[in-house]
């Protein structure tokens, strides 16, 4: 409840001039139902009582409410307008709820409100959506500050602005919206926002929960990280002790820049030894017995390189993986396919859980059936798929594998490396490039947790036999660079003849290990047979006549 009165101008307050201050005259504000109220020693003109407004305030009528300041947080007018946070009058005619905005690509799409009393409520939507504040500051810049709440960004803004002398500077604050538990998901939803910045200061609440929130926001940015070290809890607290220049320099003087601890003593080494040799690994499909054999699986903090000739079942056979991943574990599992579109993706995968070749002419699903079936694999938003056929470059990717890393992905599929180097070769050569993408890609495995599946292309045979014919490629066929081999933790290429004599054979994959760091053992695997009934790799055993030379 409270008014929707509007603001109709300011006046000499009667209780600041009894303290001999206002000589400017203008700290009583004047509203358009005829009370006034001084947000700076409180005093107050009720000439008429207010009409109640309905307890649930919708949007509109928030839209409505005017802005003014919360006195009690020590927040100006000014600040306030900056930040479009509004405010709701109780019947007495004094700030009783303050409605801060939710944008969502810098439109205002829902409040949140917090009373005196502190009672929460909201309208409209407060999901995830932009960082509060984002939409009036604009993305690029210096530096960034990033508060764990609302009030705390309005205290830097405020002390900042105030004590700038650069006329129409705007500073960069902006805060979390859900809380030091959903700082994470806050970032990483707007993560490319955040990462335009030079320098990323964060000010969380000096507790238990706000460094918390440090650890877990901090390796998304590593290397423009710092962190405040207030004197009280948070930034509002310290403006309301008087201390705004303190806090001004917290800001932009003494931030520390974060740094992990990385030096650690022989003796304190136990722990990690006893996590290194209980490393978890997730195994292959069952029925791929060599391969598991080899391997013992993948492990999450690694990358895991597929490699094989063209149109031999690179991509079909990360679909096998992918599904598989879908029945053996709970992860969630990002798709980042830059040769087809989502739908082709989606096809893929439906396809395999099927057991049926879904995008050809002659295969007929009842749509009721297809609709199950997508639900299943896909309605609890397990999946994540990149939307962008073609090339991206390599700050985007590793935006979108840090997004993915940090809202709980486990299993991310790049296919394929090569198409991102090529298409922007011209910043450096081809093996520069792969050896500076691997290099990071191999960073975010081990700082994300998370397995990299990665397709790479081979260079071009330069005699005998072609790969498209057969032949098994090794480590060194890797096209490109030294570091593919390097850097990956398993190779694993596929290899067959497409101009087999024999249809069997020639739709029959050998599986073969180049490397595998965890165990050291290679070599040949399992054959997989591309069944063109069912689009599925089946588990046979080689055929005597598979080897045929053509």
């Amino acid at each position: 409840m409270g008014s929707s009165g509007v603001i109709v101008g300011d006046e000499p307050c009667p209780g600041c001039r009894a303290q001999g201050r206002d000589k400017t005259g203008n700290h009583l504000i004047r509203f358009d139902d005829g009370n006034a109220y001084c947000n700076r020693c409180g005093y107050k003109e009720i000439t008429k009582v207010v009409e109640m407004l309905d307890d649930k305030l919708d949007f509109e009528d928030v839209e409505k409410l005017p802005i003014f300041g919360i006195p009690h947080k020590g927040i100006k007018q000014e600040t306030c307008e900056f930040y479009g946070v509004r405010t709701e009058f109780s019947d007495r005619g004094e700030p009783d709820r303050f409605w801060y905005p939710h944008t969502s690509k810098g439109d205002t799409d829902g409040y949140k409100a917090k009373s005196i009393r502190k009672e929460f409520t909201a309208v409209g939507s407060t999901k995830l959506g932009d960082l509060f504040g984002q939409s009036v500051v604009k993305p690029g810049g210096n530096f960034l500050v990033i508060t764990e709440g609302e009030d705390d960004a309005l205290a830097i803004w405020q002390v900042l602005h105030d004590s700038s002398e650069i006329s129409g500077w705007v500073p960069p604050v902006v805060s979390i919206f859900h809380g030091s538990a959903g700082a994470a998901k806050d970032i990483a939803e707007n993560i490319e926002y955040v990462n335009s910045f030079s320098k990323i200061i964060l000010c969380f609440d000096e507790d238990e929960a706000g460094r918390k929130a440090v650890l877990d926001v901090a390796p998304m940015f590593a290397g423009k990280v710092f962190v405040t070290h207030l004197a009280k809890k948070d930034a509002n607290e310290m403006l309301l002790a008087g201390l705004g220049a303190e806090l001004k320099w917290d800001i932009l003087k003494h931030a520390r820049k974060y740094q992990p601890d990385g030096i650690v003593n022989g003796s304190d080494t136990w722990d990690r030894y006893k996590h290194a040799s209980n490393q978890e690994c997730f195994r292959y499909p069952e029925e791929w017995v060599e391969l598991n054999s080899k391997t013992y699986g993948f492990r999450l903090g690694s990358i895991v390189t597929v490699t094989s000739g063209t149109g031999i079942g690179k991509t079909q056979f990360l679909r096998e993986l992918k599904h598989h991943m879908w029945k053996s574990t709970d992860w969630n599992i990002a798709d980042i396919s830059l040769e087809e579109d989502v739908g082709e993706s989606v096809s893929g995968i439906m396809s395999v859980h099927m057991g049926q070749r879904l995008h050809l002419p002659d295969v007929a699903v009842a749509e009721d059936y297809e609709k199950r079936v997508h639900a299943e694999l896909f309605g609890t938003g397990r999946f994540s798929f990149y939307d962008h056929f073609g090339g991206m470059d390599d700050s985007n990717l590793f935006n979108k594998i840090r997004y993915f890393g940090a809202t709980g992905h486990k299993a991310i599929f790049l296919d394929h490396l090569s198409i991102i180097v090529s298409e922007y070769a011209a910043d450096g050569g081809e093996r520069e490039r792969i050896d500076t993408v691997m290099t990071k890609l191999a960073k975010l495995a081990k700082e994300l947790e998370v397995v990299i599946f990665i397709v790479v292309h081979l260079r071009k045979d330069g005699g005998g036999r072609s790969f498209e014919q057969g032949t098994t490629p090794s480590l060194d066929d890797l096209r490109g660079s030294g570091s593919l081999k390097q850097l990956s933790w398993d190779v694993i290429a596929l290899s067959r003849n497409q101009q087999h004599p024999d249809p069997y054979c020639r739709n029959i994959s050998k599986v073969t290990v180049l490397k595998c760091r965890f165990s050291g053992r290679t070599g040949e695997a399992d054959y997989l047979l591309f069944d063109t009934a069912s689009g599925r790799m089946i588990k046979v055993e080689p055929p005597s006549n598979y080897e045929f030379m053509t």
